[in-house]
């Protein structure tokens, strides 16, 4: 590796003192979770007509894009998503 000032310098024997660290790599289950804000009187679930429904939004395509509505009944817990 060459330097500003033209000097070389040998990094074929450089080592590192950082050691890896482990990552933790369980899955977590959480699809039968409700997750979100419960929200009443502002969207219905179109399997059991009741408006109590837990929203959320994600951002699930490009970043120019709208985000995603995701939706789950808080009554008999069945999801859908709004684009």
């Amino acid at each position: 590796m060459e330097m500003e000032d033209g000097s070389k310098i040998d990094i074929s024997k450089a080592s590192s003192s950082a050691k890896a660290q482990t990552r933790d790599r369980r899955v977590i289950e959480d699809s039968d979770q409700q997750r979100g804000v419960l929200t009443t009187s502002t969207y219905i679930c179109p399997k059991c007509d009741t408006d109590s429904v837990y929203a959320e939004l994600q951002q699930t395509r490009s970043s120019d894009e709208p985000e995603t509505r995701i939706l789950t009944c808080a009554e008999c817990g069945h999801g859908w998503r709004e684009y």
